[in-house]
């Protein structure tokens, strides 16, 4: 696998024998500080160009960077397709045989002063038109968990409980795809939500958990990062009865403990009342 250094190297190179190449930035991962840095890390990198149609009419070019593995287009796709005469911007994801994948997105001199909004961490690695739009950014906070607003943490809270009804449905018709989607995908995103709020409550909200917080392991205990897994089930209906409330529990004391934190309101009566709800169901279904 090339190291880091070698790919640096070879993308600045890249860039300083084209003339085309105007300017290279790098974001993501890699141009934050508190980000996990390691051999998985992304080469989030950005090229203005001149004239963008020069490089997306053969994508060829990029070959330039290694053996590839499998490369993506998300700007081009089946339901929204990439107008080749355009200048919008184009990103090719590349993943390498050695194991290396840059995410290099390519964006036209014409669209330069769009880059005097962007507030996310930037290197500017190369500018060879001093473009001021283009300003290095080490500022984090635009990660940060956000306070949520009160009506934003009561339609959580409700929306839980909502879609909990959902999971029991489905497992009392016995449908598990239906049961585990409302459980992993619906249910689990205002989980999550509520546990990134604690957080935040616990750190003044100035810290980020990540991208689908994937660190969230950063600011868990042991004992809390248990208990976390814990509330993943298995494929089996006993399981996902089970851990249903588990979770649930344990989402309650989560939004009593960032309630009473905020001064907003804990619906404790809807929160007991869904529950034997959820129980009575389950007792009825003979699951």
């Amino acid at each position: 696998m090339r190291t880091e250094e070698e790919m640096m190297k070879l993308i600045l190179d890249v860039a300083k024998k084209d003339d085309r190449i105007r300017a290279v930035t790098m974001e993501g991962s890699r141009a934050s500080k508190n980000a996990t840095h390691d051999q998985y890390c992304d080469f989030d990198i950005s090229y203005v160009v001149k004239d963008i149609r020069e490089f997306t009419k053969d994508n060829k070019w990029i070959e330039v960077f290694g053996e590839i593995l499998i490369v993506q287009c998300p700007m081009d796709w089946y339901n929204s397709p990439y107008d080749y005469e355009g200048r919008d911007n184009f990103a090719y994801l590349i993943q390498f045989k050695d194991g290396n994948r840059i995410d290099l997105t390519l964006r036209d001199c014409s669209n330069i002063e769009e880059q005097r909004n962007y507030d996310e961490p930037r290197m500017v690695l190369l500018n060879k038109d001093n473009f001021k739009e283009l300003k290095p950014i080490s500022d984090e906070s635009v990660f940060y968990i956000q306070k949520p607003s009160e009506m934003e943490y009561y339609n959580t809270c409700n929306e839980f409980r909502w879609l909990s009804v959902y999971i029991s449905k489905g497992l009392c018709r016995e449908e598990l795809y239906y049961a585990k989607y409302a459980y992993d995908v619906l249910v689990m995103e205002m989980f999550i939500k509520m546990l990134n709020w604690k957080i935040g409550v616990d750190n003044e909200f100035k810290v980020t958990t990540g991208d689908h917080s994937k660190y969230l392991k950063r600011f868990l205990s042991s004992e809390e990062l248990e208990r976390f897994h814990g509330i993943f089930p298995n494929g089996t209906y006993e399981d996902i009865w089970n851990k249903l409330y588990v979770m649930y529990d344990y989402f309650a004391e989560l939004a009593k403990y960032v309630g009473e934190a905020l001064g907003y309101c804990f619906d404790a009566r809807e929160t007991g009342e869904v529950r034997n709800f959820l129980l009575e169901r389950q007792k009825q279904s003979g699951n």
